[in-house]
């Protein structure tokens, strides 16, 4: 299995909490109303790579680094997947996650902005992705379809890389096992062994496959 390096530079949660001064809140809230009046999400997302070009600098470089990092992880989780024969034919790993989607929810899970406009949109954007993307639990209740065995070892690399991403590189099984996927159709316990026993075949291969960033 090949190493898998970050896209450009390192971007860490962090990194973008760090980086909001009071400046960038203030237009970031600002884009956020402004987005929010959009009712259509195609066109939302149109609207807001518009108006990147209508804040300050220090601010688009903020929401490139929150966009940046979504897309590190992508990278990592979608170069692990093509060595997979199963996953041959299939859509690349968060193909609905967009640049809006990235914005939006990195305002509220890194930089704790909770507003009831940024929530509601977070909602969406979450939502949004369950509907399109079958390696979420969640997926099963908006088709009435149950996640396949290809769905649940994505699934369970997702995770696996996600919480490497998070510990600077550290796997830490027990939140792994804290935070198991609830199925809420078909034999939950079934799922949730098999969930189990992905992750214990592919562990190892997602942590050698870490590339350590400057600043681990």
């Amino acid at each position: 299995m090949p190493k898998v390096g970050p896209p450009s530079f390192p971007v860490r949660r962090r990194t973008v909490v760090a980086a909001v001064t009071p400046t960038v809140k203030s237009e970031c809230m600002a884009l956020v109303t402004a987005l929010h009046a959009i009712p259509n999400r195609d066109e939302r997302a149109g609207e807001f790579k518009k108006k990147l070009d209508d804040v300050s600098s220090e601010t688009r470089a903020v929401i490139n680094y929150m966009i940046r990092k979504e897309d590190d992880h992508k990278l990592y989780v979608n170069t692990l997947l093509r060595q997979i024969p199963e996953f041959l034919g299939r859509k690349p790993h968060d193909f609905s996650k967009d640049p809006l989607f990235s914005f939006v929810t990195s305002l509220r899970f890194d930089c704790g902005i909770d507003t009831e406009i940024i929530s509601n949109m977070t909602v969406d954007e979450i939502q949004n992705h369950y509907r399109q993307e079958s390696h979420h639990p969640e997926w099963e209740t908006q088709h009435q379809r149950e996640c396949s065995p290809v769905d649940i070892l994505e699934m369970a690399i997702d995770r696996l890389s996600r919480n490497l991403q998070r510990n600077d590189g550290n796997l830490n099984e027990e939140q792994m096992l804290q935070y198991l996927p609830q199925f809420p159709l078909g034999d939950n316990k079934a799922k949730q062994e098999l969930y189990l026993k992905y992750v214990d075949q592919y562990k190892d291969t997602v942590q050698n496959a870490y590339v350590p960033r400057p600043d681990d």
